[in-house]
Protein backbone atom coordinates (compact mmCIF):
# COMPACT_ATOMS: atom_id res chain seq x y z
CA UNK A 1 0.00 0.00 0.00
CA UNK A 2 1.00 3.50 -0.69
CA UNK A 3 0.54 6.25 1.41
CA UNK A 4 -0.23 10.28 0.03
CA UNK A 5 3.16 11.92 -0.38
CA UNK A 6 0.91 15.46 -0.53
CA UNK A 7 0.47 17.15 3.05
CA UNK A 8 -3.29 17.68 2.96
CA UNK A 9 -3.33 21.40 1.30
CA UNK A 10 -6.67 21.28 1.35
CA UNK A 11 -6.15 21.13 5.41
CA UNK A 12 -4.44 23.54 5.26
CA UNK A 13 -6.42 25.67 3.00
CA UNK A 14 -9.32 24.68 5.87
CA UNK A 15 -7.02 25.97 8.73
CA UNK A 16 -6.14 29.40 6.73
CA UNK A 17 -10.34 29.90 6.28
CA UNK A 18 -10.85 29.09 9.74
CA UNK A 19 -8.36 31.28 11.07
CA UNK A 20 -9.91 34.12 9.13
CA UNK A 21 -13.18 33.62 9.77
CA UNK A 22 -11.88 33.48 13.39
CA UNK A 23 -10.26 36.75 13.20
CA UNK A 24 -13.13 38.40 11.48
CA UNK A 25 -15.95 37.14 14.21
CA UNK A 26 -13.07 38.89 17.18
CA UNK A 27 -13.67 42.31 15.22
CA UNK A 28 -17.57 42.24 15.87
CA UNK A 29 -18.62 42.99 12.30
CA UNK A 30 -21.78 43.10 13.39
CA UNK A 31 -21.65 45.85 15.98
CA UNK A 32 -25.22 47.34 17.04
CA UNK A 33 -27.24 44.69 14.56
CA UNK A 34 -30.19 42.64 16.09
CA UNK A 35 -29.02 39.27 18.42
CA UNK A 36 -31.76 37.57 16.55
CA UNK A 37 -29.96 37.95 13.34
CA UNK A 38 -26.29 37.20 14.89
CA UNK A 39 -26.93 34.13 16.07
CA UNK A 40 -27.17 31.88 12.82
CA UNK A 41 -24.57 33.44 10.99
CA UNK A 42 -22.04 33.05 14.84
CA UNK A 43 -23.24 29.09 15.13
CA UNK A 44 -22.80 27.87 11.66
CA UNK A 45 -18.97 29.73 11.87
CA UNK A 46 -18.72 28.11 15.28
CA UNK A 47 -19.53 24.71 13.76
CA UNK A 48 -17.01 25.09 10.60
CA UNK A 49 -14.23 26.35 12.99
CA UNK A 50 -15.24 22.76 15.16
CA UNK A 51 -15.36 20.88 11.63
CA UNK A 52 -12.01 21.64 10.86
CA UNK A 53 -10.52 21.12 14.05
CA UNK A 54 -11.99 17.42 13.75
CA UNK A 55 -10.92 17.09 10.06
CA UNK A 56 -7.45 18.23 10.96
CA UNK A 57 -7.36 15.56 13.74
CA UNK A 58 -8.41 12.96 11.17
CA UNK A 59 -5.92 13.70 8.58
CA UNK A 60 -3.38 13.15 11.64
CA UNK A 61 -4.78 9.76 12.93
CA UNK A 62 -4.91 8.43 8.82
CA UNK A 63 -0.93 10.07 8.70
CA UNK A 64 -0.09 8.03 11.93
CA UNK A 65 -1.93 4.66 10.62
CA UNK A 66 -0.24 5.02 7.82
CA UNK A 67 3.17 5.28 9.18
CA UNK A 68 2.02 2.30 11.87
CA UNK A 69 1.10 0.23 8.67
CA UNK A 70 4.48 0.83 6.43
CA UNK A 71 2.99 2.29 3.69
CA UNK A 72 5.51 3.28 1.49
CA UNK A 73 5.15 7.11 -0.08
CA UNK A 74 3.75 7.42 -3.61
CA UNK A 75 5.88 8.97 -5.58
CA UNK A 76 4.02 11.74 -8.08
CA UNK A 77 5.42 11.38 -11.44
CA UNK A 78 3.91 15.13 -12.73
CA UNK A 79 1.47 17.40 -11.57
CA UNK A 80 0.02 18.18 -14.87
CA UNK A 81 -3.58 19.55 -15.17
CA UNK A 82 -7.03 17.48 -16.46
CA UNK A 83 -8.00 18.32 -19.67
CA UNK A 84 -11.90 17.87 -19.58
CA UNK A 85 -13.02 15.87 -22.80
CA UNK A 86 -16.72 17.07 -23.88
CA UNK A 87 -18.91 15.60 -26.32
CA UNK A 88 -21.33 18.43 -26.15
CA UNK A 89 -22.56 19.18 -29.79
CA UNK A 90 -24.34 22.10 -28.51
CA UNK A 91 -27.67 21.22 -28.74
CA UNK A 92 -30.05 22.06 -25.49
CA UNK A 93 -31.98 19.33 -23.55
CA UNK A 94 -34.88 19.50 -21.87
CA UNK A 95 -35.55 16.83 -19.13
CA UNK A 96 -39.34 16.82 -18.04
CA UNK A 97 -40.27 15.56 -14.40
CA UNK A 98 -43.62 14.26 -13.56
CA UNK A 99 -45.28 12.78 -10.58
Amino acid sequence: MTKSSVPNPHVANAKNAAESLKSILRTNPWEGADHLEIIPAATVASLLIDVVICVENICQAVDELASLAKFVPSQLLHRGTVQPVSEHDGSAHVITVTD
